[in-house]
């Protein structure tokens, strides 16, 4: 379906629906930003609202957490033992610096980006949050 089709199946009695996309990635050596690049720039437009729904490893799985910190367009692997809020702190503090950097890529004050982060355990993680937020999309990074 092309994009005029899908906005003019959204228009009703003029109203434009927003969309609301999830695009999911996998927090691992990095927080990678391809499919939050390629979401904004081939599948929302404004006044639609993005999630980048984090997914960290469980505390289980025997290794430790590791989130990025940005400088440029390179991410430095920083491991990190504290609490869990702390750990959660960082994964937003390092998207929040990776979304800034895309102001290139879409406006701010067109399209809403929100971050959520979630433990990789219980599998369905993504879905769960999908069907939640009633996502019109979801995109998935490895």
């Amino acid at each position: 379906m092309s994009r005029e089709q899908e906005k003019g199946k959204q228009e009703k009695g003029g109203l434009n629906v927003a969309k609301k996309v999830v695009v999911a990635v996998k927090a691992s050596k990095e927080i990678p930003k391809t499919a939050l690049v390629w979401a904004l720039t081939h599948v929302v437009q404004p006044g639609d609202c993005i999630t980048l729904l984090v997914v960290v490893p469980s505390p289980g799985s025997g290794r430790k957490w590791s989130f990025p910190r940005f400088a440029g367009d390179c991410a430095s692997r920083k491991s990190h033992t504290g609490s869990n809020s702390e750990q959660k702190s960082d994964i937003t503090d390092s998207c929040s610096q990776m979304i800034l950097q895309l102001h290139d890529v879409y406006d701010p004050n067109k399209i809403n980006v929100k971050i959520k982060i979630v433990s990789g355990s219980p599998s369905g993680a993504v879905a769960s949050e999908a069907k939640r937020a009633l996502a019109s999309w979801v995109v998935l990074d490895k």
